[in-house]
């Protein structure tokens, strides 16, 4: 299988998603392509936008990438998923090597390459960023082992490195890729590297992924990770990533499972979709659970389906208007229950006489393949699970009175304890405030998860996947498909243009 990189400007203003897929189409394996979203841009005097106060870190970043700082989360296990301020980019900061360089990584679920920025990269995109060498640390082995991904206009490449890699309460020794050259698409995200937490078989390095290590050293309860993508509009600054375990303060109820379709990717398979309760009557879907992806994409036929049954909303080849005053509740359905995406993630900038719809019409992998990204898992907490070959979803305060059980799936009680807090409702509750900052701080170690859509799909069906239910407390905006589209317009809001990184985890197998 073959996967692809859409590099999707962001429904919005200064906003480009990275949006990686694969898709059983000709090309090389390691393929990738960054295809434009071209949507109208935001200015900065319209209504809806929020200016930051910029935080000045001196690192080497000689440009300013806006971000919100989420608070350190009490937990050892778990670690801070900061964002850009526009709920496009989540990242997080890990430190590399002796002298505990810190690095801006995009938490990519859709594929488990791990890679940075090295020092010897000459770049534009290197040169306005953090990066690793030698020089940051005396205990870093390089090998002559090499490295490349494809992306549209350029690549990233480089060697495969070794060094002792630090986060939440951890403290490794792992290989990862070490950049020695990085297309200037780069140049516009904040992130300096990739955390890859894709399925094992998707690592194209040949080194043990950070979950595989984790797993050996015995550090992990359960080979499991925990995510809460936090939305900036209500002010949260408790995103966080815990390792081995769940944080049950992020939900409420149970968290609800369905078997993986694919040893490859986090990819399950889907009952329904709808819309205030009226089903859209789909059969079989199946969604790639996708961190590194800023929006929902779905073919167009589908998101045809999905939006008629949304009142006044419209339609201009792939792109969709919604009213901006919508109060309609979008659904996704999972082994009987169904999990609700707020109108504050789905209706997206002002257009016209509406709103861009942040539920895309194309087709990335197959007619039958969804990509849910960071517009539907703001509504959810979500667990990974490794060993058990599941994804699982819990309701938040949000949207859990429009997410219910709508049929008896099977229920056991698989509680994952959580290192942190008490199980209760999703109160975003961020003891320290978190910092608007150019570059990585230097206080903070959050982990970053781009918007970016790095879902990477395997073109089985996933009506065949097994679902359980457990307790725990202007036509196409992409252009051709086929070429490599130049960027959309131009942002107007510095670097932070790039802010729907959506695919910025690569999809490879």
């Amino acid at each position: 299988m073959h996967r692809r990189w859409l590099l999707l400007p962001l429904l919005s203003s200064c906003a480009s998603a990275f949006y990686p897929y694969h898709g059983g189409d000709e090309g090389e394996s390691n393929s990738k392509r960054f295809v434009p979203l071209n949507l109208d841009s935001l200015s900065a005097e319209e209504p809806g936008v929020v200016t930051l106060d910029l935080k000045k870190i001196p690192t080497k970043r000689d440009n300013q990438f806006p971000v919100v700082l989420s608070s350190k989360p009490s937990a050892p296990n778990a670690m801070a998923i900061s964002q850009d301020g526009q709920d496009y980019t989540y990242f997080s900061i890990m430190n590399f090597g002796s002298k505990g360089q810190e690095m801006y990584m995009l938490v990519d679920t859709g594929s488990a390459n791990t890679w940075v920025m090295g020092s010897n990269c000459s770049s534009n995109a290197c040169k306005i960023h953090n990066t690793f060498g030698t020089v940051d640390s005396t205990t870093l082995q390089t090998t002559t082992q090499t490295w490349s991904m494809a992306y549209g206009t350029g690549q990233v490449q480089g060697v495969v490195a070794k060094d002792t890699v630090s986060f939440a309460n951890y403290t490794v020794e792992m290989g990862f890729g070490l950049a020695s050259n990085a297309s200037d698409d780069f140049s516009s995200y904040p992130m300096d590297g990739i955390l890859g937490l894709g399925r094992p078989s998707s690592d194209q390095l040949g080194t043990p992924t950070i979950m595989q290590v984790l797993d050996q050293q015995g550090d992990l309860s359960e080979n499991i990770v925990g995510i809460h993508l936090q939305r900036n509009a209500d002010g949260a600054k408790d995103g966080q990533i815990t390792f081995g375990g769940l944080d049950s303060s992020k939900f409420k109820g149970k968290i609800g499972y369905t078997k993986t379709s694919s040893q490859t990717n986090w990819e399950i398979a889907a009952d329904d979709a709808g819309v205030d309760g009226k089903a859209a009557g789909f059969k079989g879907k199946s969604a790639i659970i996708d961190t590194g992806t800023s929006y929902v994409l779905m073919p167009p036929s589908d998101a045809d389906t999905l939006h008629a049954l949304i009142p006044g909303s419209s339609h201009n080849g792939e792109i969709y208007i919604v009213p901006c005053s919508s109060t309609a509740s979008v659904y996704f359905t999972f082994s009987g229950v169904k999990y609700a995406v707020s109108p504050k993630d789905y209706v997206g900038r002002p257009s016209g006489s509406g709103c861009q719809s942040n539920i895309v019409g194309h087709q990335p992998f197959g007619p039958d393949e969804w990509i849910l990204g960071d517009v539907f898992l703001k509504n959810v907490y979500t667990v990974f699970d490794f060993d058990k070959n599941r994804i699982g979803f819990g309701t938040t305060s949000d949207t859990d009175d429009a997410s219910s059980a709508s049929s008896s799936a099977a229920s056991s009680a698989t509680s994952t304890a959580s290192g942190t807090s008490s199980s209760g409702s999703a109160a975003a509750s961020s003891a320290a405030s978190s910092a608007l900052a150019t570059s990585a701080s230097e206080s903070s170690t959050s982990t970053a998860t781009a918007t970016a859509t790095t879902g990477s799909s395997q073109t089985n069906s996933a009506s065949s996947a097994a679902a359980t239910s457990t307790e725990s407390g202007d036509s196409s905006p992409f252009g051709d498909a086929s070429s490599s589209s130049n960027a959309g317009s131009e942002m107007t809001v510095p670097v932070l243009a790039v802010l729907v990184l959506a695919l910025v985890t690569g999809f490879m197998v």
